[in-house]
């Protein structure tokens, strides 16, 4: 254990000197070639171009944390890399650790959450999984969800808010959404009440096209304000069509908004995929390599050769929409 935890130490460190870095050089930025000055983590993400740190963020996750599986030491070290890019960003993050069945076995696993408090206690919660499937990297899915939701946090960390945002990383999502399931299961009365939307992000670059989509019998107000947001923007952003047995705009597969829609929550949930191939299931990503999540072939260096600057385009995007919805007061809130 001393040596695990001794490597995946060095990773994280690396990782954050990396990111970090990133902002506060404005390596991604058009700010010009000055000396940058010492700032905070998180004013240097805010001055950072849309989308940039998740860009990176999601390649050095990919790359050091893998696989990510539920009750391995790969979920673990995921669990301290999300921790500690929180903390970097003046976050006092805290875990919820739960266990609970899933196959005919016992899943112990944790959410990470992180409160950024709003100008109201109305509250949105964004959330992404971390864990991965057994093979490849977990790069679409989801360290590009990882990366958004980190650079969400560190973006609009001074940034005033009209709601506390609640940015949770859960675990167990590819056991059946153990994490978000527990996550709601927990909340309180009061808790549920204030919580007016949630912010799925789950494998939200690499796809054909940007897509956002509600729950069957839930709230669909957020999705359409999220729409309107990425029309504002010139942001291409589809939503699934209207095919036998499924209005226009839902998702019937399984993800972490699911236990948020079934509680009453209107929810809000980013995916890129191509709907014009996928018909109901929405399972194909693009149309010349079909899946891509849950193959060997969702890697940084696949993905990156095959279709590149596609995921820093489509993250660059999200990060637009995602700031304008945020930062916003929303039409059809309480």
């Amino acid at each position: 254990m001393r040596t695990r935890g001794g490597r995946l130490a060095i990773i994280v460190a690396a990782a954050l000197v990396l990111v970090i870095g990133v902002a506060a050089a404005g390596i991604f930025g058009s700010r010009g070639a000055s000396k940058p000055q010492p700032v905070r983590p998180s004013r240097a993400a805010a001055a950072t171009r849309h989308g940039a740190l998740a860009v990176v963020t999601a390649q050095t996750y990919a790359h050091t944390v893998h696989p990510r599986a539920a009750n391995t030491w790969g979920e673990i070290g995921a669990r301290r890399f999300v921790t500690g890019v929180f903390q970097q960003y003046a976050y006092a993050p805290r875990s919820q650790e739960f266990i609970a069945g899933a196959a005919g076995r016992r899943v112990h696993s944790a959410n990470i959450i992180a409160v950024k408090q709003g100008d109201s206690a109305s509250q949105l919660v964004i959330g992404a999984h971390y864990d991965s499937a057994a093979v490849g990297e977990g790069y679409l899915d989801n360290a590009t969800g990882i990366g958004l939701l980190l650079e969400m946090a560190a973006r609009l960390k001074t940034r005033p808010t009209p709601y506390t945002l609640v940015f949770v990383a859960f675990g167990a999502e590819e056991n059946g959404a153990l994490g978000s399931r527990y996550y709601v299961r927990s909340m309180t009365a009061s808790e549920l009440r204030r919580t007016i939307g949630m912010i799925d992000l789950d494998a939200v670059a690499g796809g054909d096209q940007l897509s956002v989509t509600s729950r069957f019998g839930g709230p669909t107000w957020l999705r359409d304000d999220a729409l309107s947001a990425a029309k504002g923007l010139g942001v291409p952003l589809h939503s699934s069509p209207a095919v036998a047995g499924r209005p226009a705009g839902i998702t019937l597969a399984s993800s972490d908004d699911d236990a948020f829609a079934t509680a009453g929550v209107a929810t809000a949930a980013f995916t890129a995929l191509d709907w014009g191939l996928s018909g109901k299931t929405g399972a194909v990503v693009t149309a010349e390599d079909g899946r891509l999540w849950h193959t060997r072939k969702d890697t940084v260096a696949y993905v990156e050769k095959k279709y590149p600057g596609r995921v820093a385009g489509q993250l660059h995007d999200l990060s637009r929409v995602l700031d304008v919805l945020l930062t916003s007061k929303l039409g059809r809130s309480p």
